[in-house]
Order: structure tokens, then sequence, then C-alpha cells
């Protein structure tokens, strides 16, 4: 895997956590690729993992000695699946085990949280915080502490994230338009992001995206 802004390369653990993503990897695979990934809701790993997602933020890191050596068997089940509908099975319930024994209960900041996941451009932090029961000062770290990003960072990548979804399922509209549905004041606005998360400008990203080897094999 390779960090084109950095510059740095490195052989991603084969069991991998990876926090709240903030800057663009490309993935260099093998012939025998396949990648199983779990997305958490806002919230759900921390109270997994019991420690501040800050700590994984655009990292990767081995999942053994941050989860326990069970892992491995997981793996290991996984490794002997016969398709993928039995390799959900098997993730599903190390899940629901695992969730079971959690002791932490959810916290009002998590449901915010997934408000800016559904409409990252329509609330204020300061609506925000009072939602959670918290001050502004108080939310702003509990929100890092949870999500891993602070909620104006988090919003941001939210809505870059969601004014790429939805070009690629209206191939027809123009960035312009997209710009402003997604709450951008202008083109260059969401431009400025793109190239902070992507390092592209959003045509180049497209065109690249594009030729990405999922891409290519869902076309096949």
């Amino acid at each position: 895997m390779n960090n084109p802004l950095t510059g740095e390369t490195r052989i991603a653990p084969v069991i991998s956590i990876c926090g709240q993503q903030v800057s663009r990897y490309n993935f260099y695979l093998t012939s025998e690729y396949l990648m199983l990934r779990v997305h958490f809701h806002p919230g759900a790993l921390f109270r997994l993992l019991r420690v501040p997602l800050s700590e994984f933020t655009d990292c990767w890191f081995d999942a053994e000695p941050v989860i326990s050596r069970e892992i491995l068997e997981v793996n290991e089940r996984l490794a002997n699946c016969l398709n993928y509908a039995q390799m959900i099975i098997v993730v599903e319930d190390y899940l629901i085990n695992k969730i079971k024994k959690l002791t932490a209960d959810t916290h009002p900041l998590d449901k915010v949280a997934s408000c800016l996941f559904i409409s990252p451009s329509r609330f204020s932090l300061d609506w925000l915080a009072k939602q959670s029961c918290l001050c502004s000062r108080q939310f702003n770290r509990k929100f890092t502490e949870r999500i891993g990003v602070g909620p104006k960072l988090y919003s941001r990548v939210v809505r870059f994230y969601k004014a790429y979804q939805y070009k690629e399922t209206h191939p027809q509209d123009d960035w312009l338009a997209i710009a402003l549905l997604f709450g951008y004041a202008d083109y260059q606005h969401m431009v400025k992001d793109f190239k902070e998360f992507a390092n592209v400008t959003p045509t180049l990203w497209v065109n690249q995206d594009n030729k990405s080897p999922e891409r290519i094999l869902q076309l096949e």
C-alpha cells in the first residue's frame, strides 16, 4: 500500500485495523488478493476496543496485538470457507459474540456522529454539542476520542465521500451541480477537499478510480 501524498509504501498486515481515513492509499495487489472489510457505525469500534480512535487515524495496524490471538482463529476459519456467504457468517458470529461482552453503553455523541454521516453539512457544531449533552470543548474532545478525528474534519471527509459516491451513481450530473447539492460554496471549494483527501481533482479521481482492480473486476 502506498500513500501518494507522503510517498510512504509498506505492506499492510494480513489482518488489519484501520481508523478514520483522511488521506488516500493506493493498493498494489497480488494475483491471490481477497479482502473482506468490516465497516463500523460511528462509535462502535471505540466501544469494541476501548482505545481512543485517534491512535488509529489514517493508519493500518496489525489486529492481533490490538484485539487478541483469537482474531487469528477467525482468519483461519475464513481461509477454509467455500464462498463469500460462509465468510460473512464467520465474521458476524465473531462480532456478535464480542458485542455480547461489551460493558460500555452507547453515548449520545455516537448518534450525533451518525447524523453527521447522513447529512454532513446540515447541522451546526454548537447544535450537535447540545444534542450530545456536552459543552463545545468536551464535544470536540469526546468526538475525537470515539471517532478518531474532530467533528469539523469528519464532516468534511464524509461530505467528500458522499459527493464522490453520488457521482458514481449519477455519472451524467456535472461536478458543479454535485458540489452545490452537498453544500459546497462552489466547485473550487469541493476541489480543495478532493485535493486534500485524494490528492487529485474530482475528474482525475474518477478516471483513476475506474482503473482500480476492484472496478475492473466488477466489469468482468
